[in-house]
């Protein structure tokens, strides 16, 4: 199988700002650790980005496109002027995605695994990524990055290792592997 990770945001768009971490940093950590594990269980994976750069959601895509991968899924934190939310959402193009029961999947395991509010899948099709893909893809909002609580878990590695290890747990077991 081949996937395509994106990375959000990078380079000149940080993404949602925290009180002293940023989106763009959080997602590259987390997606390199979801990329090892990936690869140890003999995936293909290419990725948008391997440090701190910008690439267009054009350039995204297009790479994607380009590769032929199999599945698209975007790495992501919410954010919301009100402090005191929390919960991972995953977004997909409509309720006949292929990755439907997978974004169902993860957003059950992300909320158990880092304590979290399950808020369910979401559909749109004004999303860049979900549109203009040629193959099914998903967006992940992992949490809250402006709630204090869940940004000053970011800084421990095992709490980044847990959610990392959460996701490659669901995205292996949906092409029938495990870690």
């Amino acid at each position: 199988m081949k996937w395509y990770l994106d990375f959000g945001h990078g380079g000149k768009d940080p993404g949602a700002l925290g009180e002293f971490s940023k989106e763009s940093d959080v997602v590259l950590k987390v997606g390199n650790l979801i990329k090892n594990t990936l690869e140890k269980s003999n995936e293909t994976i290419i990725t948008s980005r391997t440090n701190d750069t910008y690439h267009t959601l054009e350039e995204r895509v297009n790479k994607a496109n380009k590769e032929k991968c199999n599945y698209f899924i975007s790495i992501h934190l919410n954010s919301s002027s009100n402090k005191s939310v929390r919960g991972c959402e995953v977004w997909v193009y409509d309720k006949n995605s292929k990755l439907y029961n997978l974004s169902k999947n993860i957003c059950n395991s992300l909320s158990k695994s880092i304590n979290t509010k399950n808020r369910g899948v979401k559909i749109s099709k004004d999303f860049y990524v979900l549109r203009k893909t040629i193959m099914p893809a998903l967006l992940i909002e992992i949490d809250f990055i402006s709630n204090i609580e869940f940004e000053k878990n970011l800084s421990n590695s095992y709490f980044l290792e847990n959610i990392a290890n959460t996701i490659s747990n669901e995205l292996l077991a949906f092409v029938n592997k495990e870690v």
